[in-house]
């Protein structure tokens, strides 16, 4: 009889330590990073057009979500005037983007230095875009570069040349009036560009280097889903 209430008492003392740990143990929940970074660039992507355009070297260095463009005169036909005009437009040449998630921050930094003339192999000629990169990812799991290369510039100025008379202010090559829209009217062809991506340990960002024909307006950058053009600081 009093072993059967000892077995029962220890019985009891085990369940209660059993019961204590599990209502005590730490909860661990799923983080699904991949998610989270995807969601991320995504909220860059849908609001890159509504980012503030700078050319100023030393706010765009030191602000975060902001384009760096330079701003340059290119010739129009205005097809209601009937005469060729001369407008502006502005260039995207650098991106320092960041959206923080739940457990993770998207940071990437894009800058063009320089584009100099450079012979392929087999002699063809080249657009060699320099490009300083710093990204909170490595290696960039989703990279691809292609270049926009127009079917006539005339008709391509021409038609930004609409935006700005519209808006009142210069439209960005590539940018405006959206993404990928000079490619949907059929004005530019995105062609696969070739690129090379190299790490420098004593600036510790990298260098991306990019070879587009010649002809080329400015290339895309894709970290999917997140896309940027970049052009020539010409």
């Amino acid at each position: 009889m009093w072993s059967l209430a000892y077995g029962l008492i220890a019985l009891a003392a085990v369940a209660f330590v059993v019961l204590y740990a599990a209502a005590h143990a730490p909860n661990f929940t799923t983080v699904n990073l991949a998610d989270q970074l995807y969601n991320a660039k995504g909220w860059l992507a849908s609001n890159l057009l509504s980012l503030p355009k700078v050319d100023s070297t030393p706010r765009f260095r030191t602000s975060v979500n902001v384009v760096r463009v330079v701003r340059i005169s290119v010739t129009a036909y205005d097809h209601r005037t009937r005469q060729w005009v001369t407008f502006p437009i502005h260039l995207p040449v650098g991106y320092r983007l960041e959206r923080v998630g739940e457990n993770a921050v998207y940071q990437i930094y894009l800058n063009v230095t320089s584009c100099r003339p450079i012979a392929l192999q087999g002699g063809a000629g080249a657009v060699l875009y320099v490009v300083e990169l710093k990204h909170s990812l490595d290696p960039l799991p989703w990279l691809e570069v292609y270049a926009a290369v127009p079917h006539n510039l005339t008709q391509y100025y021409s038609w930004l040349y609409g935006y700005y008379a519209a808006w009142g202010r210069p439209p960005a090559a590539g940018l405006d009036p959206r993404i990928g829209a000079d490619a949907d009217v059929g004005l530019v062809d995105y062609v696969k560009a070739e690129w090379a991506l190299v790490y420098d340990a004593t600036s510790g960002l990298s260098v991306l280097y990019v070879a587009a024909p010649p002809s080329a307006l400015y290339v895309l950058v894709v970290d999917y889903p997140l896309t940027v053009p970049l052009a020539c600081p010409r």
